[in-house]
């Protein structure tokens, strides 16, 4: 008998057919995901497009990958950098100021009006000025000699001092600081009962501030 070659396909013909698309639509993807390695990828065929946001984690870079390139500027906070990781080697000489410092992390000066336990007053400064008594004959002792003093500027310290302008038929008998002064100068001197006029010059330290 002759059969038609047209003759429609029969139910479990159809089915086949179904079943074999489904699987090749549904499963060639994981069959082509298990298949193409980074061997069949171009380099540099990858681009960010194809990456989906947010899949890029810690463990697909390689270590020290990224460099300040690769970090927008002015992005990184403090919240970025791991607590007590930062030393001197990483800030730039003369590069942190006041405003960078907290100052109540700072711990208390002992007293910052002195050094080693000494105040300003023990101190010297380096101006040093001359000064001498008027020339005279001074005041005359019971002992019929003569004698004058003269003092630095009240604060200031004596550094040296001793008489000029005598006689050369004068006797000098004490060169001396002052008793109970710090800061004065003391002569005495005998002129032998020929009047002289004398005076005492002095050196001090200026201590004005």
């Amino acid at each position: 008998m002759f059969k038609n070659p047209f003759t429609a396909p029969r139910h479990g013909t159809v089915v086949a057919y179904t079943a074999l698309v489904v699987a090749l639509s549904s499963g060639g993807a994981a069959f082509a995901a298990s298949q193409i390695g980074a061997k069949d990828i171009k380099p540099n065929a990858v681009r960010s497009k194809h990456i989906k946001d947010g899949q890029v984690r810690t463990n697909d870079l390689a270590l020290d990958a990224v460099t300040g390139a690769q970090v927008a500027n002015d992005s990184l906070t403090g919240d970025d950098v791991a607590n007590d990781t930062l030393t001197g080697d990483d800030v730039a000489s003369d590069s942190l100021t006041g405003n960078d410092v907290e100052e109540s992390s700072l711990g208390t000066v002992p007293n910052a009006s002195t050094l080693a336990g000494r105040g300003p007053g023990s101190f010297a400064t380096s101006t040093v000025y001359k000064t001498e008594a008027p020339t005279d004959a001074g005041t005359r002792l019971g002992d019929n000699t003569n004698s004058k003093a003269m003092a630095c500027n009240a604060g200031d310290i004596l550094l040296s001092g001793g008489p000029a302008s005598i006689s050369a038929t004068t006797d000098l008998l004490e060169s001396f600081p002052t008793p109970g002064s710090t800061n004065s100068w003391s002569v005495r001197i005998n002129d032998n009962g020929i009047a002289d006029s004398f005076t005492v010059v002095i050196l001090c330290l200026d201590q004005t501030p």
